[in-house]
């Protein structure tokens, strides 16, 4: 199992990278080449992780056409998103705690940057990634910019991202391992609330993401009782 994790992560990682800077750095990228592996990907992560034939279905739907519409941004966001929780599931499962602190980290930024991208205030991502604004700083803006839009939890959004992101930051490898894995947990749980968040703002928002809402918090929630 743990060599076929290995695999799997770095061709997923690889995958979800290329897309990336095909989509928003104008990369250029054999299209169709691109569209199997990606499709190969969600359906071993789908496998691997159990999650019923949901991230396979919706991954193949959006992978027809990358450039149709916000398709191509919404796999990125499913593929690496699920992924990147489920990964830190199983290093959870291997004891490797900090590493699945710092994946849930991972998850919770990329999901703060897409509501960012979608709500219109990307100028905050740009402000945070230049080293201008540290995090919890960037994350007071977004939730300050949310709440007059009509998503009144801001407050708790910015509070569980904060948290999650400290977690992997501020990690205390002195700590005992029955405080360490807790620590774990709580990251991957407060990850999976941000991620079906996030969704639910951009519902609110008029931007919602081109996948199943219903079939995403059913991968998410299968993902998080993995731990």
């Amino acid at each position: 199992m743990a060599a076929g994790f290995s695999a799997l992560d770095k061709r997923i990682n690889r995958d979800t990278e290329a897309l990336h800077d095909f989509l928003w750095h104008g990369e250029q990228k054999q299209e169709k080449t691109l569209i199997r592996s990606l499709r190969n990907d969600a359906r071993a992560a789908d496998s691997f992780l159990h999650l019923g034939g949901r991230l396979r279905a919706n991954a193949d739907a959006l992978a027809r056409d990358l450039k149709s519409s916000g398709n191509g941004e919404s796999l990125f966001e499913l593929l690496s998103h699920s992924w990147g929780l489920g990964a830190a599931t199983v290093l959870y499962s291997k004891r490797s705690y900090r590493g699945a602190a710092e994946r849930s980290k991972g998850v919770v930024s990329s999901a703060s940057i897409g509501v960012c991208a979608n709500a219109g205030c990307f100028e905050f991502v740009e402000e945070w990634e230049a080293g201008k604004t540290d995090f919890e700083t960037y994350t007071g803006k977004l939730a300050g910019f949310l709440e007059p839009k009509g998503y009144m939890d801001s407050g708790q959004f910015k509070r569980v991202l904060n948290a999650v992101y400290d977690f992997a930051m501020s990690w205390n490898a002195v700590a005992s391992k029955a405080e360490q894995a807790l620590a774990a947990r709580a990251a991957i749980e407060g990850a999976g609330w941000c991620l079906l968040t996030s969704v639910a703002i951009r519902e609110l928002l008029g931007v919602p993401p081109k996948f199943s809402s219903r079939d995403f918090a059913n991968i998410v929630e299968r993902i998080a009782v993995r731990t």
